[in-house]
């Protein structure tokens, strides 16, 4: 560009300057013909009657009309500085014949032949007379340019011609002016040009680096960039996005068909083997209604599967975008709670307990506004209850007697205020390796063979092998018999994306009773706890500000 510039600038300033000189000329003959035009009318009457022949009126004309400098003036190409005349001026009678030359001695040509001059000559014919004779050949562009008229009588008549001549070198000062000038003004636009083509070539190579490094990085889900002066930039990285999108739709796509197929191949193989013992007609009333009651429990875990990988393929879109409201949490904890009353009733458990710092918070209480206020969030209500509800499915399911949330509000830095949920049961507690993985997809633990007294036995906070049968997603044994009941393993996953996308967090973590060991996760909010041993989950979300 630096270079396409500088070629640019060079041949415009050569083309330019060229014109400039010939322009320059054209002026001098239209000043020497305006004036030749002007003297000839005005020598008419001394011709005519013989006074150009008088010496007295040919010194006040050499007065008029001196061809050299006043010396020890200055040159400067200014008008107001200039005091001297560069004309001459030389009149011919009608032979061509020198009768007055305003150049001194010796370069006066009074008395010659001026016939053969292509001025004077071209006027004698009646033609435009014009001529240009170079004087002095040492001379930067030493030469005179010369312009006739005709004198003419009242009668019309040729009487003399008067010729005007001005050399070329007198203009040289404002033409080398001019160029420099122009020089001066064309490498300070060169200049200006170049540093902003710098500038562009600067941000130009700035902002493909950025689109190079959001292409490297679309794996990583970076956000991508956006250039305020760059149109066909930012279409590049929306037709990226785009693609990107569809690649990862279709990759997607392609991964939850093969993962659905996997994961309803358990479940319509017990309902094809239960189908296929029914029609057996020794089959007595007992068995027939273990395999009933098998087969509507594999399709009710199949109806949970596709629902919660509907509800997980919708949040993990790249386009997934959450319709947030200002939502206060205490009234919705209450609904839920109420509205899981009869899948409490069916696990023989006590109604849910909700806590505020501490404090029991009864369905009669009055909530003031500033508790309000103070757990109060910007969510998305249907979302945020398929998360909690999700979160109290498993403590209902997992829980030996009892089911509590317990709701309070932190300050992190003295700046950004956050409300957590905890959602306690006192089920039992999970395997040290399952609570890193419990929010993995498809990660779910099954009851294996247990030992017939397992169940019997009070729980041990101790106890390895009893932790290790807790199942992260609703693992117990069925009332069917034996065969374990597993999870679908996208329910916590599912709670930790839309968790995520609200700018919270979410955990989980066995909560140990009355342990002195400074090692065990024990909830300080939630001092009411330390009496049981369970699982907690803790859902962190960000105040609404104000």
């Amino acid at each position: 560009m630096a270079l396409v510039l500088i070629i640019c600038g060079v041949v415009a300033f050569t083309q330019l300057f060229g014109y400039v000189k010939p322009t320059a000329q054209q002026v001098i003959e239209d000043t020497l013909l305006d004036t030749s035009k002007l003297l000839a009318a005005s020598l008419q009457m001394p011709l005519s009657s013989g006074q150009l022949y008088d010496d007295d009126y040919q010194r006040r004309l050499d007065a008029a009309f001196i061809g050299m400098p006043v010396i020890g003036k200055t040159q400067e190409p200014e008008y107001k500085n200039k005091n001297y005349s560069s004309f001459r001026i030389y009149v011919t009678d009608d032979k061509g014949v020198v009768i007055y030359d305003s150049l001194p001695e010796p370069d006066n040509d009074e008395g010659r032949d001026y016939s053969r001059w292509n001025d004077v000559y071209l006027t004698l014919k009646g033609e435009y007379g014009a001529r240009s004779t170079t004087r002095d050949h040492s001379q930067r562009d030493g030469t005179v340019m010369y312009v006739a008229q005709p004198i003419k009588n009242n009668a019309g008549n040729l009487i003399g011609i008067v010729s005007v001549g001005k050399p070329v070198a007198s203009v040289l000062p404002y033409l080398d002016n001019t160029r420099n000038r122009m020089l001066i003004t064309a490498l300070l636009m060169s200049i200006a040009a170049l540093i902003l083509a710098g500038l562009v070539a600067w941000w130009l190579k700035q902002s493909i680096t950025l689109v190079t490094q959001y292409t490297s990085a679309l794996a990583e889900d970076t956000k991508k960039p956006y250039f305020y002066l760059g149109h066909e930039l930012n279409s590049l990285t929306n037709t990226i996005e785009s693609m990107k999108h569809r690649l990862e739709n279709r990759a997607y796509v392609t991964d939850y068909v093969h993962t659905l197929t996997h994961e309803l191949k358990s479940p319509l193989t017990a309902i094809r083997a239960s189908s296929e013992l029914l029609e057996d007609d020794g089959l007595d009333e007992e068995d027939r209604q273990m395999l009933i009651q098998s087969i509507g429990e594999q399709s009710i875990k199949m109806q949970q599967l596709i629902d919660r990988l509907l509800l997980l393929a919708k949040v993990e879109q790249p386009s997934f975008k959450l319709n947030r409201q200002l939502t206060p949490l205490l009234p919705l904890l209450q609904t839920l709670a109420k509205d899981n009353t009869a899948k409490l009733q069916q696990q023989h458990l006590a109604p849910i307990d909700i806590y505020l710092d501490d404090k029991r918070v009864t369905e009669t209480a009055t909530l003031s506004p500033d508790i309000l206020a103070n757990t109060s969030v910007f969510a998305d209500q249907f979302w945020l209850v398929q998360v909690l509800q999700n979160v109290l499915d498993n403590a209902i399911h997992f829980a030996d007697s009892t089911v509590a949330i317990y709701l309070h509000s932190t300050a992190q830095n003295n700046s950004a205020q956050t409300v957590t949920i905890d959602i306690f049961n006192n089920g039992k507690l999970l395997p040290d390796y399952a609570v890193g993985k419990a929010f993995d997809r498809y990660f779910s633990l099954s009851h294996q063979s247990q030992s017939t007294d397992t169940t019997s036995e009070p729980l041990s906070t101790s106890s390895t092998e009893k932790s290790s049968t807790a199942d992260t997603e609703q693992t117990q044994p069925s009332m069917s018999g034996n065969t374990p009941k597993k999870g679908t393993g996208l329910g916590l996953t599912l709670v930790k994306q839309v968790i995520e996308h609200h700018g919270g967090h979410v955990v989980i973590k066995n909560i140990q009773a009355n342990s002195d060991d400074s090692s065990s996760n024990i909830n300080e909010n939630n001092a009411a706890i330390t009496q049981y041993s369970g699982v907690m989950v803790s859902i962190t979300l960000p105040l609404a500000k104000e």
